[in-house]
């Protein structure tokens, strides 16, 4: 089935940028499993973001560059979790495993994290979230006048506003919200109004 985004456009990335994709890309992908190609195209289309809310260009290798863990396992690069310069930060990266799905790299887990599908589900994801970031303020006329009042409706609102945006991603797609994955922990700090 594929997959309709409801918040990535052709101008998603307007405001930020894109990152600039290798043109050599199209030839050395031919060698490339067909999801990998796919995720190129839809990249190609839509763009990666130079900044995003939760995705920011690698500092390790350009946008598709291919490498290959110990264990054998193949990955294309595409971004990092964080802008962090700080040599104690440890690099958290998104890539594309050979069937197209988006994981996070982690030193820290046994294995990589499951994030999406595919590369337009990711993005439609980001995009999500940007939107949700963008509008979150939306709410604060509803703060109580009483900082002590236990009745929060801006917080209420928040995080049902919030919330809908994640139901309406875990139907398009519902793997990666199941429990432990990626976005099942972004939206589990949503829900709690933390972030």
């Amino acid at each position: 089935m594929e997959y309709k985004p409801q918040w990535l456009t052709s101008d998603s990335w307007e405001e930020s940028g894109v990152i600039e994709l290798d043109p050599s890309l199209a030839a050395v992908s031919q060698s490339w499993p067909l999801p990998v190609r796919e995720a190129l195209r839809v990249a190609q289309r839509f763009g990666l973001p130079q900044e995003a809310a939760k995705f920011y260009p690698s500092t390790v290798g350009a946008p598709f560059e291919e490498f290959s863990e110990d264990s054998g396992a193949r990955y294309w690069r595409l971004g990092q979790i964080g802008a962090q310069s700080s040599p104690a930060y440890v690099e958290l990266q998104y890539v594309l495993d050979s069937e197209g799905r988006v994981l996070v790299l982690d030193d820290s887990l046994p294995e990589p994290r499951f994030v999406n599908s595919s590369l337009i589900a990711f993005l439609d994801a980001l995009a999500a979230y940007d939107y949700r970031c963008e509008h979150v303020d939306d709410f604060d006329h509803l703060e109580p006048e009483d900082d002590d009042d236990e009745d929060d409706p801006a917080e209420a609102a928040r995080v049902a506003f919030g919330l809908e945006i994640r139901d309406r991603l875990r139907a398009l797609d519902p793997p990666a919200f199941e429990m432990d994955t990626w976005w099942d922990r972004v939206y589990e700090e949503v829900a709690l109004d933390a972030i």
